[in-house]
Order: C-alpha cells, then structure tokens, then sequence
C-alpha cells in the first residue's frame, strides 16, 4: 500500500518496497516466464486460439472501463444544465452582519490537532490573532477518513459510525447527505441567512454535488476549490497526459524498476529551461527543499488568500450561518520560511537549522517528530492554514463583525505521522496504533470571547452542531429524524472509532460500512488505559 496519491499521481510518502517484496516480484515474474514458455513448446498452435479469446476478452474489459470513466467524467460536469445551481458558476460569497448574530463553522480536512501546540510555539503572534478561542486538546474523530469522521461533525452523534450502521435499511450516501444538511437546514428554517461552501462528499461524489441542497432554495451553495486558481495552460496539459500515460506504464513494471520511472513523481520529465519549475506538482529533495507547485494544494489555498474578497459585510439587521470546507490541510508541501507561503523553490536550510527547537512543547516537554518529509509538510501546510486564518480574524475586527460571530475550526480527522510518542500505544497482535489519525484540530470562539484558551476537556467533533446551536436555537431537533441535538451521547457509553482503512465512496457503499476493527475511548485520550481495542473485522451496529 503507497497510500494516499494526489491527481497529479503523486504519492504522499517515498516510493519503497521491501526487499522481501521485491525479491517475491522478481520470483513470480520469472516464474510465469518459465511457465509460458512450458506451455509454448508443449501446445503449440493449439495456444492461438486461446490468445485470440483472451485478447477478445481484453478488448471487451477495456471498453466496459472507457464507458465508467466517461460516465465518471460527465458526472463531474457540474454545470446548471446538468441540475446543479447557478451559484456554482458565480463568484463564492457570504455574508457576515454587523448588527445580527453570524455563525461560523469551518472544516479543514485533515488539520491535525497535536500540531498547534508547536505552531504557536514558533507563531506566538497566532495567540492574539486567535483571541477568544479555546484550543481542545482532548479531543478525537471517529475514523481516519472523511467517510467515517466528517458525518458527526455535520450532524453530530446521530451520524457516528456505529448510529449510521445502526440505520441499516438506509443507504450510506443517504445518511452523510443527510448530516451535511442538518446544521444548514436547521439555521435557516430559524431565519438565519445560510451559505454552505464545498460539502464534502455530497452524493458520495469525489467533487461536491450541490444539488443535495435543491430543495432548500433559500440556502446559498459554492463551490470554492479551485475558483481562484488559475486555469491550467497546454504545457501543464500535455504534462499531464504523459505523466498518465507513464504511470501506466509504471504499474506494469516489477517493483524494483518501478521508483526509477516514477522519479519522485517527475516522471523522468527533465525541464525545457533551467530553474522551471512544475505547476501542477511539488518535487521534495529534502526535508529544507523542494520544487513546482501542488495544484491540489493550491487550489484550496488561493481559497484562504480570498476569504476576505469573499466576506460580505451587512449591516442589515440579520443572522446568518456560513458552512465551509477546505482541503489545504489535506495537501502536504513544502512552503517558503518564515511566511509559510508557496514558491518555486523552495530552500528552508538556514530556517530550519535556526530555529530546530520548535517541535519542542514548551508546557509538557513532548517532542513532535520531524523525520519524514510527510511529517514537516503536514506542519507547513496546517502552519499556512492558521497563519491565513489569522490575517482573516484581523479583517473581521477591523469590519466590527469578530466579536458577534462565535466561529468554529475543526477537522474530521488526523493523520497517521507517527509523530509524538505518547500518542503510539499497543495494538493487540505486537504492533501499535498511531492515535494522531484520529484526533482532529478543534478550536472554538464564542461571541465577545477575547482570550486565547487551553482545555483538556474531552471532547469529540460529534459536538459541533451542539456548540453551533448553543443559545441560538432552543432545544434544537433534526429536521431529518426528530431527535433532539445534543452532546448526551459523549457521556452515556464509551465512544467507539472505526479503524477501517476503507475510504473510497465508490467501494464503501452499501448501508452499512464494510467490517473493521474498532477502537474504543473514555474521558482521556493521552491515557493509554482508556482505550480499547476489537481487531475483529466486524460490522459494529451497536456498543458492547
């Protein structure tokens, strides 16, 4: 398993293959030769038809593949023809009051709750621009993939794993869609202006399908990812065409030859000028270097830079409600020191030497590994995030809308970096689990709230909506279920988290998620003792 690969086929971590993987390749390969040639020189003529049928049934698979993916294709044709509003070809906007009530809540995929501690630890001056909010250091997800983990954070407890399995005659998709409605629908059947940005996985769709929100025409949907980036020119184009057509030709190679070809992800591309540098995807040398731009990355990015283009001041005596999802914490590269910002080369040598005690946490002395480039680029990437945020907190103060606008960051979940020891615990088998992919970043700012806090109270991210609600909406109830909106789950049982690695929407969606092993925890997540673990794959539809 290479993990996660972006659109730009470019693999997260190194390209590596164990020697017993490899030597096992070479085996199989050498094996199969020998056997075709046996089967030559024993059949003979006899072998042409057979090859004919095979290649009869090739031709036939390969259709059969060029029908889904143009399928695939025209269902990525988001336009309004195709049923999706208009709003998704117009400039992103919403709108934040000066004299009303404005809710804010943000998603940022992936954002990583261990890693703030040590932000601002090298950003002290985060501390004042995030004035008002209190940090959770306590807190998790219930699974490592936006499948399982983001339905609770829309939702809340109704739309954990374990309560979406529990609804088994519903489909999947059904019930996430259903989550990313809630806390939209709810606000405004309440009078409040509502705008939703990038719900993610609507439809089970890679690229949001807006349409879940047709039947609220009131709601105001975007799309953002990629609004403010640039369009991609031929070159880019034609580099893409040849990198797929050498991935390809990559797959089929034995894994000893298949990192040469692969090249880091330049894909043996030798640039026509001397210091250009690739648009559409980064090249890491070094834990200080690297260059080209990740355009997945700079899709969601270019999206923060325009968050106050996109901010709308009202003076109209109104309230509204603002959901937005972005994925620049998803997007792990190397950017430009002390700014934290995307260049064409990058070169952090001398900043990094210079400041090598910043993975240090000042309050209770643990170290956050920085050994990968994986590792540090999650750090840039989560440290540009909040440094955007930051210069948008400025812009609301200086409009008069921060102090009446309670705002909520959070994430669906972590990754698995392996970064702080204390959060590795035995696993049962002789392995261990790394904690960090299931403890997302929470930071939440109520109204008139004007100093930077720290909790280590237990928290989930199943308490969003609850903390949305709280004092705006009395006793508020799901539109969808009739149930009342509250945080009463947390406290009544221990909470359990998926640990299935199962995130494709298009394989994990029948009513149930597929069978995993689980985990469970109470009270403390840094106490080793308060977790459980079931490794028996298992569709869990109730707690034991």
């Amino acid at each position: 398993d290479l993990g996660v690969i972006s659109p730009a086929l470019q693999y997260e971590e190194e390209m590596t293959f164990l020697l017993r993987d490899r030597l096992v390749n070479w085996l199989i390969i050498l094996l199969l030769a020998a056997l075709l040639v046996v089967v030559l020189r024993l059949t003979g003529q006899r072998m042409v038809p057979i090859l004919l049928i095979g290649a009869l049934a090739l031709t036939g698979m390969s259709v059969n593949n060029l029908h889904i993916i143009n399928k695939s294709i025209r269902d990525l044709d988001l336009t309004s023809s195709n049923g999706i509003s208009s709003t998704l070809q117009s400039q992103p906007h919403f709108s934040l009051s000066k004299k009303g009530k404005n809710v804010v809540v943000l998603m940022f995929d992936r954002a990583m709750g261990t890693m703030l501690p040590y932000i601002l630890n090298e950003k002290p001056e985060l501390r004042q621009q995030f004035a008002g909010f209190t940090y959770y250091t306590n807190t998790i997800s219930y699974g490592g993939h936006t499948n399982f983990a983001a339905p609770p954070l829309f939702g809340g407890y109704e739309y954990t794993p374990v309560e979406m399995n529990k609804r088994s005659d519903e489909a999947l998709v059904d019930k996430h869609n259903e989550s990313l409605k809630v806390m939209p629908v709810l606000f405004s059947e309440n009078g409040y202006k509502v705008t939703v940005c990038d719900p993610p996985y609507a439809n089970y769709r890679w690229f949001s399908d807006l349409t879940i929100y047709n039947d609220y025409p009131q709601i105001e949907t975007y799309i953002t990812r990629g609004k403010f980036s640039p369009q991609e020119n031929q070159t880019d184009l034609g580099l893409n065409h040849r990198n797929f057509f050498l991935f390809s030709l990559m797959k089929t190679l034995p894994l000893s030859l298949q990192p040469l070809v692969y090249d880091q992800g330049n894909y043996l591309y030798l640039p026509d000028r001397q210091g250009e540098a690739a648009s559409s995807s980064q090249t890491i040398q070094s834990l200080s270097k690297a260059s080209g731009f990740r355009k997945a990355f700079m899709q969601s990015y270019d999206v923060l830079q325009n968050f106050s283009a996109m901010t709308k001041i009202s003076d109209e005596e109104e309230n509204t409600f603002l959901f937005l999802a972005n994925d620049t914490t998803h997007e792990p590269v190397l950017l430009q020191t002390p700014d934290y910002i995307p260049v064409a080369h990058v070169d952090n040598k001398d900043y990094d030497a210079a400041f090598s005690n910043r993975f240090q946490n000042k309050e209770n002395g643990r170290q956050l590994k920085v050994e990968t480039t994986n590792q540090i680029a999650h750090y840039h990437i989560n440290m540009a995030m909040m440094l955007q945020l930051g210069r948008w907190f400025d812009d609301l103060r200086e409009q008069g809308v921060y102090d009446n606008t309670r705002i909520i960051i959070a994430s669906d979940h972590g990754s698995d970096l392996r970064q702080i020891e204390e959060l590795m615990i035995d696993y049962p088998g002789g392995r261990t689990v790394g904690l960090e992919f299931y403890y997302p970043l929470l930071l939440v700012k109520d109204f008139d709230s004007d100093q930077f806090s720290i909790s280590e109270t237990f928290m989930t991210n199943a308490d969003v909506p609850t903390l949305a609600f709280d004092g705006l909406i009395n006793n508020p109830v799901n539109p969808f279920t009739g149930k009342e909106i509250n945080n009463r789950e947390k406290f009544s049982h221990e909470q359990f988290i998926t640990l299935s690695r199962v995130y494709q929407t298009d394989i994990n969606d029948g009513n149930t998620f597929l069978p995993s092993a689980w985990a469970s925890i109470k009270d403390d997540i840094w106490q080793a003792s308060n977790w459980s673990f079931y490794p028996e794959d298992q569709v869990l539809a109730d707690y034991p």
